[in-house]
């Protein structure tokens, strides 16, 4: 009787197997009902504000641009066979962050009082989430960016930039709930980054636009040549030296 049971149970074992490992192989897609669960005190994150960044009250716009031909589709995952099948949202992504961009802000304490001194305008580049099927379980990695865009009340622009942010995890298999979690870090980690970039503080206390050096532009090859006949001329280089860079050059060329 002990054995039967046991081939039994051992029937049972395989067969669970078998299904779990076809249901991983064949799902075709995974809607995610959005949920905010940050795991505080396993990816915690919040942003260190001074106090003139409180003082001023402040407008929160989140606009999409992601620049996908589906705007629900938030990441894709691996099945027991390795095809990949997409993740979708439930409802809005832009909703969605928009929502937890105003509760964060006043668990934050920023102000949102009505009319704002400030606004800033959240532009989401990637809402993003990898499920790589392991044999036990799943790993998560999910990244969220901004590019974000500061202005006054007349309309002018006082700072801009862009901050991500990134979690991992492992988890269950094709687990909404583990999903939530790593989007929720990495979105919290991204917003707190933006609050935290010098100019947009700078800027968002003083009401003065910060400006960033104009980057040199890069030399041309012609102008690298001249150069570098004058070092020889001068006889600051020696002539092997010279053919030496000048075959360089003129291979970037």
């Amino acid at each position: 009787m002990s054995t039967a049971r046991g081939v039994f149970v051992h029937a049972l074992l395989i067969t669970s197997i078998a299904t779990l490992a076809y249901a991983r192989g064949n799902l075709k897609e995974l809607t995610v009902p959005l949920k905010f669960t940050p795991q505080e005190g396993v990816h915690a994150s919040s942003a260190d504000l001074p106090p003139a960044l409180l003082s001023q009250s402040v407008e929160i716009r989140v606009e999409d641009a992601r620049k996908l031909a589906d705007p629900l589709v938030i990441g894709q995952g691996t099945g027991g066979d390795d095809k990949l099948f997409p993740v979708h949202a439930d409802h809005d992504v832009i909703v969605y962050v928009q929502e937890v961009a105003a509760s964060v802000a006043k668990e934050w304490s920023l102000k949102t009082d009505r009319p704002a001194a400030r606004i800033l305008i959240l532009q989401l580049t990637r809402f993003n989430v990898d499920e790589s099927n392991k044999a036990l379980g799943s790993i998560y990695a999910a990244e969220v960016k901004f590019g974000y865009i500061l202005k006054d009340t007349r309309g002018r622009t006082l700072a801009e930039g862009s901050a991500s942010g990134t979690a991992h995890r492992y988890g269950h298999a094709h687990s909404p709930e583990n999903i939530n979690e790593v989007l929720s870090d990495a979105l919290k980690e991204a917003y707190a980054n933006v609050l935290a970039e010098q100019p947009l503080q700078t800027a968002w206390g003083s009401g003065k636009a910060t400006t960033t050096s104009a980057a040199a532009p890069a030399e041309s090859s012609e102008d690298r040549l001249r150069k570098l006949d004058d070092l020889l001329k001068k006889g600051l280089i020696t002539k092997a030296e010279y053919d030496k860079k000048r075959a360089e050059i003129l291979k970037d060329m």
